[in-house]
């Protein structure tokens, strides 16, 4: 019985296949296969991930190093930074700015208020990265006159900190060094923080502080105004009250205060002379509107309480104003020479804010820099030569080249599975 049904198995089994020398090299040419399409499929991940690194780290390339100051210029047009910029804690100091405005940052999770720098040698772009800036106040960071320092208001622990404020609590006020990185920072008196007021740069190494200290969430006690001369580090009190300004226009010699129907010029160490100056719109933070020649002796703004509006011209000791110059304008920022002004110009409903050259003596213009719209500029700059520089990188979100990099390699080791499962069978 046993034997009858070895024969019964022995007809029913298949014929053929190799033949018993072959087999050996069928499985060597098998394995060879397997390898081969192993490598090639993990060559491919290999160069697309090689190629995704290099595309990547083009895009935060740039920023070149800051040089000593020399070959400044003004750019033709200004561009809308992208978020994920790289910072100066990763590019280094950009060098004297041309300019700086406020841009959203975003990161690997979130996003958070920030500053780019525009370089005046280079027209790199980067996010300055001031140490301990408070983060909500950083709209009121000031660029100096020459590019070379940024004031903003700083944010740490102070002896009895007010709950409502906690993580946005002021503590004083630090100065960026955008040449060599260095920070001066100055941490007033205080118990629960102080409140934040008036930053404004008088010439290139005077900045003028208004603040007042903590009483709640909500309010501060009276402001007391003072100069901080950035060469000795040191504060000296002024009378005038810099948090109730209308205008304020700085150059390299003294500073144009307007309070009501009142003004003065305010010299760097904190003297002031009277000014005959009519009242004119204006504000701080942003766009000046109100320019003083470097001999103190004329100004440029754009009386009246329109704007636009047009330009006029004055002699500072008396109350004669010229007719107005033709052209409408948002502001005035600088003299360039004794005939020219630098100002803001609009294109009607077009949100584009262009930066144009006035001559004062028939109100010819020239566009200067495109797109200037709210950035703060560096007035003692603003008679450089103006170059095309190229489009800034716009760097990819971080997310990008990671889910990138991921799926790359989960798409390379499903296929180098799928190919030996194929080539086994």
């Amino acid at each position: 019985m046993l034997t009858d049904l070895l024969d019964d198995l022995a007809r029913d089994a298949p014929t053929g296949g190799a033949p018993p020398g072959q087999l050996w090299r069928r499985g060597r040419r098998r394995a060879r296969t397997q390898r081969l399409g192993t490598i090639a499929i993990a060559a491919v991940a290999c160069l697309l991930l090689i190629a995704l690194g290099t595309a990547t780290w083009q895009q935060g390339t740039g920023v070149e190093p800051a040089t000593d100051g020399a070959g400044s210029y003004i750019p033709s047009r200004f561009h809308e930074p992208s978020p994920h910029l790289p910072g100066t804690d990763s590019v280094g100091p950009l060098g004297p700015l041309i300019a700086t405005f406020d841009a959203p940052r975003k990161g690997w999770f979130g996003s958070t208020d920030g500053v780019v720098g525009v370089s005046a040698e280079t027209g790199a772009y980067a996010f300055l990265d001031l140490p301990h800036a408070a983060t909500r106040y950083l709209g009121e960071a000031q660029l100096a006159p020459d590019g070379r320092h940024v004031s903003y208001w700083t944010t740490g622990k102070v002896n009895n900190p007010i709950p409502a404020l906690e993580g946005g609590t002021i503590n004083g006020y630090a100065v960026y060094d955008t040449v060599t990185g260095e920070v001066v920072t100055q941490r007033p008196s205080t118990e629960r923080g102080i409140g934040h007021g008036t930053l404004i740069w008088f010439d290139p190494t005077h900045l003028g502080v208004a603040f007042g200290q903590m009483r709640d969430c909500c309010s501060s006690s009276t402001s007391r105004s003072m100069v901080f001369d950035l060469s000795t580090a040191e504060t000296s009190p002024i009378s005038t009250d810099l948090t109730t300004l209308d205008t304020a226009s700085t150059t390299g010699a003294g500073t144009v205060i307007v309070q009501g129907e009142e003004s003065v010029v305010l010299e760097p160490d904190g003297t002031t002379a009277p000014a005959q100056i009519p009242a004119t719109p204006g504000r701080i933070n942003g766009a000046q509107f109100l320019a003083l020649t470097p001999d103190s002796k004329r100004v440029a703004a754009i009386f009246g309480d329109g704007l636009p509006g047009r330009i006029s011209v004055k002699n500072v000791d008396d109350g004669g104003v010229g007719d107005p110059l033709p052209g409408s304008y948002l502001g005035v920022i600088s003299w360039l020479d004794e005939t020219h002004v630098a100002a803001l110009e609009n294109h009607g409903t077009d949100p584009r804010v262009d930066l144009v050259a006035v001559d004062v003596r028939d109100g010819s213009a020239e566009v200067l820099s495109a797109y200037v719209n709210t950035a703060r500029l560096a007035i003692n700059l603003l008679d450089s030569p103006v170059k095309n520089q190229p489009v800034p990188p716009r760097p990819w979100s971080p997310w990008v080249p990671t889910i990138m990099a991921s799926t790359t390699l989960v798409v390379a080791a499903l296929a180098i599975l799928v190919w030996r499962r194929r080539a086994r069978a």
